[in-house]
């Protein structure tokens, strides 16, 4: 367990459409101690993880395709806030996607140590 893990207040978000990879990474992030996770797999759900209101999230993984013009919104929205985000089968060329760290379906415990690494986790 890193001490960043160890002392995060804010939860880490999992927003994904498909629920057995959110199941996933919410277990390595609960085994590396993180103590709050949470996960949503409804577009329509993401607002609520925007509010400006509340403080930012320690990290998210980010699964909704960027295709999508609510789920580019919602990531366009979240980077301008520079939340630490890592984009999940972001196999992009855009140059402003570039600068996050990336996971490739299908990914593994290996996968992700190094976007966690990547991130300073």
């Amino acid at each position: 367990m890193t001490t960043k893990a160890a002392h995060a207040q804010t939860p880490a978000l999992i927003l994904t459409p498909h629920a057995l990879e959110a199941a996933d990474i919410s277990d390595y992030l609960l085994r590396r101690g993180y103590p709050a996770v949470i996960t949503e797999t409804r577009l329509d759900g993401l607002a609520a993880a925007l509010d400006s209101s509340a403080r930012p999230p320690h990290l998210v993984f980010f699964g909704f395709p960027i295709s999508n013009p609510d789920a580019r919104d919602w990531l366009q929205s979240a980077m301008a806030k520079e939340w630490r985000i890592i984009l999940i089968n972001g196999d992009t060329t855009e140059p402003e996607l570039q600068s996050l760290p990336m996971l490739s379906r299908p990914f593994a415990t290996p996968h992700l140590d190094a976007a966690m690494l990547f991130l300073g986790e």
